[in-house]
């Protein structure tokens, strides 16, 4: 008898874990829901469409639901909202929005892909036509919209994290004038304060006014139902276009009506093989899920596509029947903020003095390649390193150029356990154009190593 496995969301995670099914079992009818008319499509692409580097919005689309059936094997189902899973009847509740029927349908298994959802301020006017979140495509495109035939001259990015750089950079790019609202006295809490700075400095150096420790009081709603102003403790700001950046939760509600276990950050516990936690059949993967932290060995929330890309092929491929095991994850985190590259990879020392590492962090200064050589740029690396043990626990590397490569090293150091001796002594590749004699990851690992 045909196995039956149905999956809920379309964005990464989903068609991953769909595809796999299908892949490791042929016979199996997998049938993907999705609650919006697109799936498979790039998030982390909007604020370069935004910014006009990409020209066809229709290259964010991966896949269409035509395209992952005859491709892929799996029927996508868009416009299907579910609204209930019944876990004990191997059932869920689906109301198709464009018919307005709701039916249920079986499963053998169940994976739950419902990914995460923007947090917006709990204020009147925040639903206008002119205030938009950076999470999917449809927004997306309505925000492309309004901006070319709007043409606003004035912006409000509120939060200063990674997206909100990443839109006030592309809004600068457009030609228009950003005023970005943060909840603390620099942007990017998370890197360490070396990088902090930088980011301010470079943000400041590009016309971008930043607003410290702004908290928001107010949308003002003009005559055409637009925020015109942004009421804060520090003052009102007059804008045109407003995007809220102030992070993401788990969509995981649907975990209420299946008994499934839901962690301290909200989202769905699951095992090392992705099954969800507190019910039979079910599994979940990606933003929805909260997962195991590989230095830590803690759950943690990470809302990251390469992740739930992985996560999805693992739940996908046990649901099949297979037996794959997802070992844990960690922050991998790159940004362009208008000429530095930004990398963050592993724990802040914040974050691992709160976890008990007896943490200590290093901050050097190293060139891109050999420093007489035309264009050769300065790159900073702050490294996060355990006392006791030496190993390396997290890194901070910021340049205008061979960054955030650079931090991908260090991210597969950090993920297989090695410490600061390790690094100190990897055999790099050294060549005039592109990499000095000694590069910045060698000395970082070397002076850390004295330090400790």
């Amino acid at each position: 008898m045909k196995r039956r496995i149905l999956v809920i969301g379309g964005l990464a995670a989903g068609p991953s874990a769909a595809s796999k099914a299908r892949r490791v079992d042929p016979d199996a009818e997998v049938v993907l829901f999705e609650q919006g008319e697109y799936i498979s499509y790039g998030i982390c692409e909007i604020p370069y469409l935004i910014s006009n580097e990409i020209i066809d919005p229709a290259r964010l689309i991966i896949y269409s639901p035509e395209r992952l059936e005859k491709e892929k094997g799996v029927s996508a189902r868009t416009f299907h909202l579910v609204e209930e899973i019944h876990a004990s009847s191997k059932e869920i509740l689906v109301r198709d929005l464009k018919g307005g029927v709701t039916r249920t349908e079986h499963y053998d298994k169940l994976i739950i892909a419902t990914g995460s959802t923007p947090k917006k301020l709990a204020l009147e006017g925040v639903e206008s036509r002119n205030v938009f979140t950076v999470k999917a495509l449809d927004e997306a495109y309505a925000m492309k919209r309004y901006l070319d035939e709007e043409k606003p001259r004035r912006a409000v990015v509120i939060g200063g994290g990674f997206i909100g750089l990443e839109m006030a950079d592309a809004f600068v790019r457009r030609g228009i004038e950003v005023t970005m609202l943060h909840n603390a006295t620099q942007p990017m809490s998370k890197l360490e304060e070396e990088g902090r700075k930088i980011v301010h400095e470079e943000i400041l150096e590009h016309g971008v006014l930043f607003v410290p420790n702004a908290k928001i009081e107010w949308f003002g709603v003009g005559a055409k139902g637009n925020v015109v102003a942004v009421g804060t403790s520090a003052g009102t700001v007059e804008t045109d276009i407003v995007v809220m950046a102030i992070g993401v939760v788990p969509n995981a509600s649907l975990a209420e009506t299946a008994g499934i276990q839901r962690g301290n950050f909200g989202g769905i516990c699951v095992s090392d093989k992705m099954k969800a936690l507190g019910a039979e059949n079910i599994f979940a993967a990606g933003d929805c899920c909260e997962l195991r932290n590989i230095i830590t060995k803690k759950p943690m929330y990470l809302s990251l596509a390469t992740t739930a890309t992985k996560t999805g092929w693992i739940a996908g491929e046990n649901a099949a029947g297979g037996n794959a095991i997802f070992k844990g994850t960690m922050r991998t985190i790159g940004v362009r903020v208008f000429d530095k590259e930004i990398a963050h990879v592993g724990l802040s020392l914040k974050e691992a003095k709160s976890l008990h590492f007896d943490a200590v962090a290093h901050t050097i200064r190293a060139q891109s390649k050999v420093g007489m050589m035309p264009g050769v740029q300065e790159i900073s690396f702050t490294l996060i390193a355990d006392r006791k043990s030496g190993r390396v626990l997290g890194a901070n590397v910021i340049g205008n150029e061979g960054a955030i490569q650079r931090a991908n090293t260090i991210a597969v150091a950090i993920r297989h356990g090695m410490t600061v001796s390790d690094v100190s002594e990897f055999d790099l590749i050294y060549t005039p154009p592109f990499a000095p004699l000694w590069d910045g990851i060698n000395i970082s690992g070397h002076q850390m190593k004295r330090r400790i």
